[in-house]
């Protein structure tokens, strides 16, 4: 953030800020240390905190009394609010510091409301204020008072009050700016992050954030910074074209078998497979010194694993089992005559579960114990096969954590562990070893194998040489008998796998891959988690590095699919287009509302970027507008309507309309009669459908029950069927009569449909508090 930015947005008046006290939140911290230290006296609250296994003594330099004044200066309490708890906190997170955690409430006629206030215990600092009232009786005004512009100024304004010594050295955090859209309702809330840069750099764990409400109000603020933090110097470290040239020649794209599971979200939509080109191993840092790749928690990454080519475990493909029907005593057998069941342990439960929408075989799961729970075994069997799905053997001991001083008695080292893994494999899954594959890099050797009661390795699917993402084998083998101890499978033969020879080019593929990501230098403030052991510590460092970042999206993940060559959205299987801007809008009366729907995808651009806003609407335009304006999720219309054996309510609106999941939807909620058999999507809307709708979405459908409510006094109201809901929609200026006559069966264009909606979400507020 620039000074003379900020300077400029502080010179504003800002009346919803002088609720708030001018009061800098650390000048408040220094007073107390300050008067401490003059006066010689060492006010310290001792609390007593438990850390690790024993107890210790935290000092508190801070006493309650003062964490309360300190609150009370940083934010005004209402003379309603009454103070609900004040509380010590060590090792806070983010931070780890320790703090007075202090809130006040308010409950009664006009509503609810908190206040919260954090501050840190060691120097006075607030590092978190959050608060919220839910007055009863407030209309919701449609659009905000302040829009994310103006509420930026606020934020801006507050961050120079409360921390004056940091606005020179944080900078916005713009990277989702390409995907904000303009609230749909008067209760809006905008966040703003501000990270601290250094060296023109930022740290993305550093921070300072404020969030603003629609009323320009700050209810939120947070201050994660620390002073101890030290970044390293940039000298040495590549250009920004230096690291993109080196990421784009080195980073390990290829092509991967991705399954989908969508009937997770989809109920009776099958799961499927499609070819993609992906990261052989997902790695986003990359040190902007050494070019050393680093994964998430910072460790260095041997990328000459990557260069290994995988091949199957076994060229020559085995019988498959023939499926039949186990009965319970052929699965016992199975589990008896695979694993050492002690004659000493007890059968304890038995579930059958039978194929369903998720798993298309059934399964046999059996648990057996010894003693008081004191070993016991899980097996779990494919009910058609005789397949080991999941086996798992635990005890107490192989959680016990591994001391630094302690050495464990290793009956088996990391690679004779590796060995017994491929036997049991062979075992087990002797039919599936033509397609398994052991890959290095997903199998990286503990840095101390030593200290490891047990060792894990995963075996990948592959087929036509291409991995099968999510269906693998993972063995876990104790090193201190040489057992197995634990195996899953995940695997699905009844998934058709694509072919591979329409996959396009990786040079290709590559450059769609990386035009859908941003390479960013940051400073990074990572673990350095050192997985030896079960309970894993870590070693924290700040590096500087380049990120690897997808651009923000809107909805969900997505996958970038190997045939069309484009980017596919995972929740809802359509192709993600960038933000494009309609070429035919601008001047337009309803300009300001086409653009909020565009944004909101309840209208769409042709593929020339055309809305035709002076064309007429459809009916089926108008519910699928109506549907994401008042929930823009489309996602949410497509998992809970969209089913293959969905009834269709209209016989013109079929399972493969575009319209069926918000048409079906409508008819819940009770917006659509559905009497007729017939909704006649691609048919014109008039105005006295859209008046009908209107009022029904609004909830205001009782009030047309009552028709001796209303002055009727259109000059055409002969002519139409639903006087009191196009009197009401003229009452409250969403749809007004056209030089005294409401025009009931004029069809309704794109423009005027827009704007409907925009003085609909005006209104909506005001009736539906």
């Amino acid at each position: 953030m620039k000074k003379k930015a900020m300077m400029l947005s502080c010179m504003l008046v800002l009346p919803q800020l002088l609720s708030v006290p001018l009061v800098d939140a650390e000048s408040t911290s220094m007073k107390y240390m300050t008067e401490k230290h003059v006066e010689g006296v060492p006010v310290q609250a001792k609390i007593i905190a438990a850390q690790n296994e024993n107890s210790s003594i935290v000092e508190a330099k801070i006493t309650k009394d003062e964490a309360l004044d300190i609150a009370k200066q940083f934010t005004t309490v209402p003379s309603e609010y009454s103070q609900q708890s004040v509380n010590y906190q060590s090792n806070w997170y983010p931070g780890n510091r320790n703090v007075w955690n202090i809130s006040w409430y308010k409950e009664g006629p006009t509503g609810y409301g908190n206040i919260s206030i954090t501050v840190d215990a060691k120097t006075g600092t607030v590092v978190a204020m959050n608060r919220w009232d839910d007055s009863l009786n407030e209309q919701q005004l449609y659009p905000p008072k302040y829009n994310r512009e103006s509420a930026l100024l606020i934020a801006e304004q507050f961050l120079q009050q409360k921390a004056p010594h940091k606005v020179n050295a944080v900078k916005l955090d713009d990277t989702y700016q390409a995907i904000e859209k303009p609230p749909l309702q008067g209760n809006a809330y905008y966040y703003f992050s501000f990270l601290r840069v250094e060296n023109n750099i930022p740290f993305t764990e550093q921070l300072i954030s404020v969030t603003v409400n629609g009323n320009g109000e700050v209810t939120g603020y947070e201050y994660r910074w620390n002073e101890d933090v030290k970044v390293p110097p940039t000298e040495g470290m590549m250009s920004q074209a230096e690291a993109e040239n080196y990421i784009k020649e080195n980073y390990p794209i290829e092509l991967k078998y991705q399954t989908f599971y969508q009937s997770n979200f989809m109920p009776n939509k099958p799961n499927t497979i499609k070819l993609t080109y992906n990261s052989r191993a997902e790695y986003p840092y990359i040190d902007a010194k050494s070019k050393q790749w680093l994964d998430y928690s910072g460790k260095a990454v041997n990328f000459d694993n990557l260069s290994t080519k995988l091949e199957p475990l076994s060229s020559t493909k085995q019988t498959q089992p023939v499926k039949k029907e186990l009965t319970q005593d052929e699965a016992i057998q199975i589990a008896k005559d695979k694993f050492p069941i002690l004659s000493n342990m007890r059968l304890e439960n038995i579930y059958f579960n039978d194929r369903n929408q998720y798993r298309s075989f059934p399964s046999w799961d059996l648990t057996w114990v010894k003693g008081n729970h004191e070993v016991w075994i899980y097996v779990s069997i494919n009910g058609d096969t005789g397949e080991i799905i999941n086996f798992s053997k635990d005890d107490p001991s192989i959680y016990r954590p591994v001391s630094d001083s302690e050495t464990l008695k290793q009956v088996v080292d990391y690679e004779k562990a590796k060995e017994k893994a491929f036997e049991f494999l062979k075992k087990f899954a002797e039919n599936r070893l033509y397609e398994l594959t052991f890959d290095p890099a997903a199998n990286q050797k503990p840095e101390k194998p030593e200290k490891m009661r047990e060792f894990n390795f995963n075996f990948h699917r592959i087929i036509n040489g291409i991995v099968v993402q999510d269906h693998f084998y993972n063995i876990s083998i104790s090193s201190e008998t040489g057992e197995i101890i634990r195996l899953y499978q995940n695997w699905d033969d009844a998934l058709e796998i694509p072919a591979a020879n329409n996959a396009i080019s990786l040079e290709k593929a590559k450059e769609i891959y990386f035009n859908n990501y941003m390479i960013k230098p940051r400073y990074v403030y990572l673990e350095n988690i050192d997985y030896s052991s079960p309970f894993p510590k870590g070693k924290p460092e700040v590096k500087l590095v380049y990120q690897l970042m997808m651009k923000p999206q809107e909805y969900g993940g997505v996958y970038l699919d190997a045939e069309k060559g484009q980017w596919i959205s995972m929740e809802t299987g359509e192709v993600i287009r960038e933000k494009r801007e309609a070429l035919d809008i601008q001047g337009h009366p309803a300009e300001k509302a086409l653009k909020l729907l565009i944004d909101y995808q309840a209208i769409d651009l042709d593929d020339s970027g055309y809305v035709k806003p002076n064309e007429e609407m459809t009916r089926g335009e108008m519910i699928k507008t109506l549907m994401l304006v008042t929930n823009p999720d489309p996602y949410y219309y497509k998992m809970v309507f969209l089913s293959a054996d969905r009834v269709a309510t209209f016989k013109d609106v079929e399972n493969s309309s575009p319209y069926f999941a918000y048409v079906e939807s409508a008819v819940q909620q009770g917006l659509i009669d559905k009497t007729s058999g017939e909704f006649k999507p691609n048919e014109p809307i008039t105005r006295e459908e859209l008046a009908e709708l209107i009022v029904k979405a609004m909830k205001l459908d009782k009030l047309a029950q009552a028709p001796a409510l209303f002055n009727i006094n259109f000059t055409d109201a002969d002519q139409i069927q639903k006087k009191v809901e196009a009197a009401i929609v003229h009452h409250l200026k969403i749809m007004p009569a056209i030089n005294g006559k409401f025009e009931p069966s004029q069809k309704v264009t794109r423009g005027e449909g827009a704007q409907v909606f925009y003085q609909f979400l005006q209104e909506r507020g005001k009736y539906n508090r």
